[in-house]
C-alpha cells in the first residue's frame, strides 16, 4: 500500500505527475495508492487501466499517522489469519491422528472455513469434493477449470515440492474461470508429491486466510495419505505373496491361503479368470517399456478401473487375476484395461498393448490353469495377428490343441514329414512357399484371394502354387491334402513364431 502526498512528488522531481507516478508503481505490483492531494482525470485513468485502487486522502490527513494505523491493522488481521489458520490446522490433525479418513477432512475444512474444498492425487483424480455450507457449486462446476490449471499448477510444483516442508507447504492462487480461483498447496509425502488441496474462492473474495487454510489442510491431509499409503504398500506385499503362491504353485497351505486372500477381499473360491499383458515395442530398435513405467501405468489403471485384482509385474508382463463378478466391467475388464493402459502409456506411443485371456475357473487350480492359457492366448496371439491385441484363450480354436501338444514329438514329426521340404528350400532360395501356403489357406485356397493377402500378382500365387505340388508332390485340388497341410501349417505356428498377417478367423480387440 502506498501512502502518496502531492508535497512527496514535488521534492522527488517537480515535473513528475500523480499519473506517471501511478504507471510507475502499477509495474512494482502494489494493492493501492491513497494520495494527499488532488487527482487528475488523467490519474484515474492510468490507475483504472492498472487495476489499481486510487484513493483520495481528506485535507489535512496525517500519512505517518495512517501508516502507523494501516500497519497494525495488517499486523492485526495476520494474526487473526495465523491463529484461524493454527484453530483449524490443530482441528483437522486431531482427525487425522483419531484415523479420520480423507472425506471427512475435507468436509471439516470446508465447514471450518465457509470455502469449497477439492482433494486430487498425485495424478490430478478428483480423490474429493466439499462444497462450503449453503453453496450450491458442485464439482462438475469446477472439474473444466480444474483440468486447464493441472499443468500450471504440476509446473509450480515441479519448482518448490522438493525443497518444501510437509508441515508448512507452500500455496498459490490460479484463477479457474471468471468467477472462481483456486488457492491450492501441495500435500508432501517422504518420497514427493502426494496430492494437492484447494479452496475454491470467488475470485473477488481471496483473503490471506485462505492460503493459511489451505497450506493447514493440506499439512494435515500429508498425515492421512501417507498413512493410506503405508498401509496400501502392506497390502500390495501381502497381496503379492498370495498372487504368487497361487500362480507360481508353491502353496504353504490351501487353507491358510484361501482365509488370508479373504481377508484382503479376494473369495478364491468364487469363479476367477487370469490375463497376461505384454507391452510390445512398436518398432525395431525402440526401447522396453520399464518396470517402473509399468508399474506407474498399472497403479492409476487399476485406480480408475475401481477394480479390485491381483496382479503383479514378471519381466515384460503384467499378470492379472480377477472375479469377474467383482468388477465393473465384468468379463470386459480386459478390453477396458488395455484402453486404460493406452491412455496411461500415451506419451510411450511407440508401445502396443497384447492380452491374452484365460478361460473363467473356480478355486487355486483354476486360477492356475487361466493363467496357464492367458499365458498360451498371449503367445498365440502375437504370433498369429501381431501386436496390439485382446485374445481369448477360447477363441483359439484349433490352437488350443496345438499348443498344448507343442512338446509331443508326433506333432513334430508330423509337422517335419508335410512342410520340411518346404521349409529347407525357403530357407535356400528365400522363396516364401510357406508364406504362400498359410495366404492359401487364409484366402479360403482362392488364388486371388492369395495373391490380395500378400501384395503380389495372381499368376506369382500361381507359380508359388505349382512348385509347392511339385516340391512335396501333394495335389492341392485334393481335400484330405489341403486339410493334412492346413493342420501342418497351424502346428508351424504353434511351434514357431510365424509373420502376422497370413491367418484367418481372429476375434481379437484391437488397441
Amino acid at each position: 500500500l502506498v501512502l502518496l502526498a502531492e508535497k512527496a512528488l514535488q521534492l522527488l522531481d517537480d515535473r513528475l505527475t500523480l499519473e506517471e507516478a501511478v504507471r510507475h508503481l502499477s509495474s512494482f505490483n502494489v494493492a493501492g495508492i491513497a494520495h494527499l492531494g488532488s487527482i487528475s482525470d488523467a490519474a484515474i485513468q492510468a490507475a483504472n487501466q492498472a487495476g489499481i485502487p486510487l484513493i483520495e486522502l481528506p485535507v489535512g490527513s496525517d500519512i505517518g499517522k495512517l501508516e502507523a494505523d494501516a500497519s497494525q491493522l495488517i499486523m492485526e488481521r495476520r494474526r487473526e489469519a495465523q491463529r484461524q489458520g493454527q484453530e483449524v490446522g490443530r482441528r483437522l490433525f486431531e482427525l487425522a491422528i483419531a484415523g479420520e479418513p480423507l472425506p471427512a477432512m475435507v468436509r471439516t475444512l470446508a465447514e471450518l472455513s465457509g470455502r469449497p474444498v477439492v482433494l486430487e492425487g498425485r495424478d490430478g483424480r478428483l480423490l474429493a469434493f466439499q462444497p462450503a455450507p449453503g453453496e450450491s457449486i458442485t464439482a462438475e462446476d469446477v472439474t473444466a477449470g480444474l483440468s486447464q490449471t493441472r499443468p500450471a499448477v504440476q509446473a509450480w510444483y515441479r519448482n518448490v515440492v522438493s525443497g518444501a516442508s510437509s508441515a508448512d507447504p507452500p500455496h498459490a492462487s490460479y484463477p479457474l474461470d471468471d468467477r472462481w480461483t483456486r488457492v491450492v498447496s501441495p500435500i508432501i509425502g517422504r518420497d514427493g508429491l502426494l496430492g494437492s488441496l484447494s479452496l475454491v474462492v470467488t475470485s473477488s473474495d481471496i483473503t490471506g486466510t485462505d492460503a493459511m487454510l489451505a497450506s493447514r489442510g493440506a499439512a494435515a491431509c500429508a498425515v492421512v495419505l501417507a498413512r493410506e499409503q503405508a498401509a496400501a504398500t502392506a497390502r500390495r506385499e501381502i497381496e503379492l505373496n498370495v498372487l504368487d503362491e497361487i500362480l507360481d504353485g508353491a502353496l504353504r497351505s490351501e487353507i491358510s491361503l484361501v482365509q488370508q486372500a479373504r481377508r484382503l477381499g479376494h473369495v478364491l473360491d468364487q469363479p476367477h479368470a487370469a490375463l497376461v499383458a505384454r507391452f510390445d515395442s512398436g518398432g525395431i530398435g525402440q526401447p522396453r517399456v520399464s518396470f517402473d513405467a509399468m508399474r506407474n501405468a498399472v497403479e492409476p489403471a487399476m485406480s480408475r478401473l475401481e477394480a479390485t485384482v491381483l496382479w503383479r509385474i514378471r519381466h515384460n508382463s503384467i499378470e492379472v487375476v480377477w472375479n469377474p463378478a467383482q468388477t465393473v466391467h465384468g468379463l470386459d475388464f480386459p478390453v477396458a484395461l488395455q484402453a486404460e493402459l493406452g491412455r496411461q502409456m500415451r506419451a510411450s506411443a511407440s508401445s502396443l498393448i497384447s492380452m491374452g485371456v484365460g478361460g473363467v475357473h473356480a478355486g487355486t487350480v483354476g486360477i492356475r490353469q487361466s493363467h496357464q492359457e492367458a499365458k498360451q492366448a498371449l503367445t498365440m496371439s502375437r504370433r498369429l495377428y501381431g501386436p496390439g491385441q485382446v485374445t481369448r484363450f477360447e477363441n483359439l480354436g484349433i490352437y488350443r490343441l496345438l499348443f498344448a501338444a507343442r512338446d509331443l514329438p508326433e506333432l513334430r514329426s508330423f509337422h517335419d514329414d508335410a512342410l520340411s521340404i518346404l521349409i529347407e528350400y525357403d530357407r535356400q532360395h528365400g522363396a516364401e512357399l510357406l508364406r504362400t501356403l498359410g495366404a492359401f489357406f487364409a484366402g479360403r485356397c482362392g488364388p486371388k484371394e492369395t495373391a490380395a493377402i500378400l501384395g503380389v500378382h495372381r499368376n506369382t500365387v500361381l507359380y508359388r502354387l505349382e512348385r509347392i505340388r511339385d516340391l512335396t508332390g501333394f495335389d492341392l485340388d485334393d481335400a484330405d491334402v489341403r486339410l493334412r497341410l492346413q493342420l501342418a501349417y497351424s502346428a508351424h505356428i504353434a511351434l514357431y513364431a510365424e509373420p502376422a498377417g497370413v491367418t484367418s478367423g481372429r476375434e481379437t480387440r484391437t488397441a
